[in-house]
């Protein structure tokens, strides 16, 4: 059996038609489409990898038992191919980024199983899986009544709001790290005093930050399931004022990258986005806290 991963890529790299080559026992293809300016550039990419025969691959489906629960579908057999053509995939996309490639869409790859005998067809109920991720829109309604008279007192929210709306635009684009450093300039610019250094300890001595970031440590309460790794991996006790100690840990680690140490997954590389969510959607959460009360604040001017 063959596992194939087909990827979208996003780029500016000419080629004027498919390209084939091989390593590792592994097959590329790197196929063209004419974008809209009339010129031939790498639009996808497969890599496919033969499945050993002791793997014991089969996909399964489990039909649903009600109008509310969705069918199942589960691959059974040895994962570490589909990762391993996942790295793959962030290699080339990597190496490709020195002729015009800005993105290999490897985290929503169609992942397809292709059958070469009449046995493995059998065991296949599922020939190809593929996952999309994005956000439902939120809409709002805009205060019309009230326009007139408070936009004037507003204005020097101007910077803290142009970094919220960068946080929000990066966070519903997957891009976990940017909107994550995007709200930590809200924090800093607010409650540093001016100073990049023992910010940890300057947050936790500002009563109005604490204030926030109690209130918004609550609706937290939602995600701690997946915010518990972090704090578990930076030694702290889950509590409103250890979410502000972990947010300034996070931010000093974003800051910096050092090759082959042992807990490099936690300096934040562009492959690791996904592990940033939660704490990047924390943040967020703690900063409308904070802007909602900057605003009630001039208002009341």
């Amino acid at each position: 059996m063959i596992l194939e991963l087909r990827a979208e890529v996003e780029s500016t790299t000419l080629l004027p038609e498919e390209f084939n080559f091989s390593f590792e026992h592994k097959d590329v293809l790197l196929i063209p489409k004419r974008n809209k300016d009339g010129r031939d550039v790498v639009a996808e990419i497969s890599i496919r990898k033969r499945i050993p025969d002791d793997a014991g691959f089969r996909t399964e489906v489990r039909p649903r038992t009600s109008a509310r629960e969705p069918a199942h579908i589960s691959i059974v057999g040895d994962e570490r191919i589909g990762k391993e053509l996942i790295r793959d995939l962030q290699f080339i996309e990597s190496l490709l980024s020195l002729y015009g490639v800005t993105r290999v869409f490897w985290d929503f790859a169609k992942h397809s199983f292709i059958p070469e005998t009449d046995a493995e067809k059998r065991n296949l109920q599922v020939h190809s899986i593929s996952r999309t991720k994005q956000y439902l829109p939120i809409y709002y309604n805009l205060e019309t009544d009230r326009m007139n008279e408070t936009i004037t007192k507003l204005r020097e929210l101007t910077v803290p709001l142009a970094f919220f709306r960068e946080g929000n635009k990066s966070f519903l684009s997957l891009n976990y790290i940017a909107a994550f450093q995007n709200f930590y300039f809200i924090l800093e610019g607010y409650y540093a005093k001016g100073s990049h250094k023992n910010q940890e300890t300057i947050f936790l001595s500002s009563t109005e930050l604490l204030r926030q970031a109690r209130a918004a440590y609550f609706p937290l309460q939602q995600i701690a399931d997946k915010l518990n790794p972090m704090f578990k991996f930076y030694k702290l006790t889950p509590s409103p004022e250890s979410f502000l100690r972990l947010v300034v840990k996070v931010r000093h680690r974003l800051h910096h990258y050092f090759r082959g140490e042992k807990q490099e997954t936690y300096f934040g590389t562009p492959l690791l986005q996904e592990m940033y969510q939660p704490i990047s959607l924390a943040l967020m959460i703690l900063c409308t806290y904070v802007l909602f009360a900057k605003r009630d604040s001039l208002l009341a001017k």
